[in-house]
């Protein structure tokens, strides 16, 4: 395959090659949710597809690199992607508050990355349980197409680590309101270290994205992996690419979660202009980072994807005056060609 160097050709293969294959996918994996016997499983595995089938559409973008691998990479992404979604709203509009049951629960996410490891009984410390073999049918999924990926026992350390970070999030972000914050700022004091030049909102949103294990996916698909690619991939996404990400879907969402009294990592800078200007040092690292990559002019176009993808967002509206100021600077780093050809597409899907 050659090189993805321009929009345009990033695009067609999403449309022509990659978008079929999730449909069938998200579809497949949507149908059998309606068969969950448990009504209240049942209704949060379906409203997170209904609410959040961009993640796949987005997380799908990266199989555009490697198209003769799209019926292996495509269908992976859908069903971890699906996993984390269902397991978000679970703990999220939980009937429980009890971080042992979460953390049972995104064990799911771990065994879905190990290849040949024995289903647990992920709903053991919650009422509801019976959802009719759905998400063991999700890890079992991820299992098998991981292992059809050459190169993947070199990335399989990696993306376990990634996982084990998301997962812990999960579990202390929601916990009862009263001790989340200091259960994560414990945790940043765990990890501080490694993490020098982020502020401790920063590294919890970072370990919120899935992309940085999917573009190891992708990797995982040649045999002859180096690990100084592994290692410049993980550098670029792990703190700014994936960094970039889950701040920006927290600042089109600041106002809907200060209402809700849910957490939000952009609201705890302690202003507009310091919020504006750590979110456009996050687009410049990233843009940065992508140069040492392995194709790097596909990662670029990632980077001004997730610009255009959230800041088209209805929420950014003159309504809410904080996050619509915020946007405008953000969106003038993203100039040229590429950002208005995503713009425009960002604009089609999310609207």
């Amino acid at each position: 395959m050659r090189e993805l160097r321009h929009p345009w050709q990033l695009l067609y293969r999403m449309y022509r090659h990659v978008q079929p294959i999730l449909e069938k996918d998200f579809s497949a994996w949507y149908e059998r949710a309606q068969r969950i016997d448990d009504p209240e499983l049942r209704k949060q595995a379906m409203a997170s597809m209904e609410s959040k089938k961009f993640h796949c559409q987005g997380g799908s973008v990266y199989a555009a690199q490697v198209i003769p691998h799209a019926e292996v990479i495509v269908p992976l992404i859908v069903a971890y992607q699906t996993i984390s979604d269902y397991l978000d709203n679970l703990c999220d509009r939980s009937t429980s508050l009890d971080p042992v049951d979460f953390r049972q629960l995104h064990r799911s996410m771990q065994d879905a990355l190990t290849p040949g490891a024995p289903l647990q009984e992920y709903y053991q410390y919650r009422d509801e349980k019976n959802d009719s073999g759905f998400l063991g049918e999700l890890v079992l999924a991820c299992q098998r197409y991981t292992a059809q990926l050459p190169g993947y026992d070199k990335i399989k350390p990696h993306v376990l680590r990634l996982s084990c970070l998301y997962s812990d999030l999960q579990v202390y972000k929601h916990i009862a309101h009263d001790q989340r914050e200091a259960r994560l700022l414990a945790w940043w004091d765990e990890h501080k270290e490694e993490n020098e030049g982020l502020y401790w909102q920063e590294f919890a949103a970072v370990t919120g994205s899935t992309i940085n294990i999917f573009a190891l996916f992708c990797m995982a698909t040649e045999k002859d992996l180096r690990e100084e690619e592994i290692a410049a991939v993980n550098d670029a996404y792990f703190p700014w690419i994936s960094g970039l990400h889950i701040l920006l879907d927290y600042l089109i969402d600041m106002e809907e979660d200060r209402l809700g009294g849910d957490l939000n990592f952009v609201s705890y800078y302690h202003s507009e202009q310091e919020a504006t200007e750590r979110l456009q040092y996050f687009i410049k690292q990233a843009k940065a980072s992508v140069e040492r990559l392995p194709n790097p002019a596909f990662h670029r176009m990632i980077v001004d994807g997730l610009v255009a993808f959230y800041l088209v967002d209805r929420k950014v509206n003159r309504n809410q005056p904080r996050i619509y100021t915020i946007a405008r600077q953000l969106l003038k780093q993203a100039k040229g060609l590429p950002s208005v050809l995503f713009y425009v597409n960002s604009l089609l899907v999310r609207r």
